[in-house]
């Protein structure tokens, strides 16, 4: 069939009002459930979002009789009761819209230029997506690596999601993989040629992302899904020649619709010189922007002065030492040093955590200490080195007087960290419990 002849076919009724759902359903998405990916979208944002984030909480509250935390709108990604009101209003949109434009349009033969937009318009979303995040896992800013915090942690008090990240932060080779995969199937989405193949490694990809997401609780399990649903309609341009190809190894012949463009060169001239800006921009701003970030939180960062775990040798409460008996709740068991520059924790004898804002002041050899949560519940300790790996602090705990000395326990006596990549396995491995 010559490109006049498709632009000319009429569609069924059933192809034309689903069309029409899943036109307003996708930019309705697109527009009201924002997640930062799209350059310089926040700008628009703050012209139509908060009215509709509104909107959105009156008639869950006052039409749905749904109150409390389904009408807190959070951001737009996340698994939250607002999510999925979102979702169930744009569905409702959709449905409602398509209905009404049925009504107005009937005479309509087809929508090729309308359709052929919104596969533009949603392979870029996607390519745009899948560039972000694949960025995200190159520089291994998505799944940092294994923190002193997740070394002690047993498999058992970790939440699904917190297996998953220590599962994926362990090796940056695998995250490197993943990344450069997800960044090149956004690369083939950018370009009609190689749409095709773009949209069957992105299901591939969206297809084990939504089952991580699914099985490990991962709190981004509507985006997964909505970016399936989007990778679907992709895929349903190409449904004929995929199932010639793939199941009755036919002659796979080209469906593409007409590609349109405008009559004046000039027109078609900008819109090309933009496209490749905006790929380029998307390219190498998000590596340039997810490097300053790795540089201020990521893996590379310089780790602070007093890093690490630190195991209580001796800690003499009023000057009474207290033996360590795992039924104390007061006595402290460990204090293990973040990474992340004034961050810190207080590992109790009952192996329960408490979390701190960690400021060190070297010159004056102080440590400053306060609940996260509560900036007023705060400490003051002094601190000497007498050795490497010895660290000695001084100073009031709520209404006692502690000193406490801790021995720096080498992080590279983990089973997880000291283990080295093999070829040869020539023995059978004991797994340590």
């Amino acid at each position: 069939m010559s490109q006049s002849d498709l632009a000319l076919a009429e569609w069924t009724p059933i192809k034309k009002q689903v069309f029409r759902f899943f036109f307003i359903f996708f930019i309705l998405y697109i527009f009201l459930t924002p997640n930062d990916i799209v350059p310089y979208s926040y700008f628009f944002h703050r012209f139509y979002l908060q009215p509709c984030i509104n909107l959105i909480a009156w008639l869950a509250k006052d039409v749905v009789h749904i109150a409390g935390p389904a009408t807190k709108f959070i951001n737009g990604t996340t698994d939250t009761a607002f999510g999925y009101l979102t979702i169930l209003f744009i569905f409702s949109v959709a449905l409602i819209g398509s209905v009404i434009w049925m009504l107005v349009d009937r005479p309509a033969r087809n929508y090729n230029r309308l359709y052929s937009a919104l596969i533009v318009i949603l392979r870029y979303y996607l390519a745009i997506t899948w560039v972000a995040y694949g960025s995200m896992k190159i520089i291994q800013l998505q799944f940092p690596s294994l923190t002193p915090i997740t070394l002690l942690q047993t498999y058992g008090n970790s939440t699904p999601r917190g297996l998953a990240w220590t599962f994926m932060g362990y090796s940056a080779g695998y995250n490197y993989f993943i990344g450069c995969t997800e960044y090149i199937i956004g690369l083939f989405l950018f370009f009609r040629k190689t749409s095709t193949l773009g949209s069957l490694l992105a299901f591939c990809a969206i297809a084990n992302i939504m089952a991580f997401n699914f099985c490990f609780d991962v709190d981004v399990k509507l985006l997964s899904t909505m970016l399936m649903v989007m990778t679907l309609f992709l895929l349903s341009k190409y449904r004929v020649k995929l199932i010639n190809f793939f199941w009755l190894n036919k002659i796979a012949y080209s469906e593409d619709m007409p590609s349109y463009s405008f009559k004046k060169k000039w027109k078609n001239t900008t819109l090309l010189i933009f496209k490749f800006a905006l790929i380029l921009y998307v390219i190498f701003f998000d590596l340039y922007g997810d490097i300053a970030l790795a540089k201020q939180n990521g893996a590379s960062i310089n780790k602070p002065l007093l890093y690490g775990i630190y195991n209580v040798k001796t800690f003499i409460r009023n000057k009474d030492t207290i033996i360590p008996l795992t039924t104390d709740t007061a006595r402290w068991n460990k204090l293990i040093v973040s990474s992340i520059p004034g961050s810190a924790s207080v590992m109790l004898m009952n192996d329960s955590l408490k979390y701190f804002v960690f400021d060190l002041d070297t010159s004056k050899k102080r440590i400053v200490m306060h609940n996260e949560k509560d900036s007023l519940d705060k400490y003051t300790f002094s601190y000497n080195k007498p050795k490497a790996d010895i660290l000695v602090i001084r100073g009031k705990w709520h209404n006692d007087s502690l000193e406490i000395k801790l021995q720096k326990y080498d992080l590279n006596k983990f089973l997880l960290v000291n283990r080295s990549f093999r070829w040869i396995v020539d023995h059978q491995v004991k797994i340590k419990r």
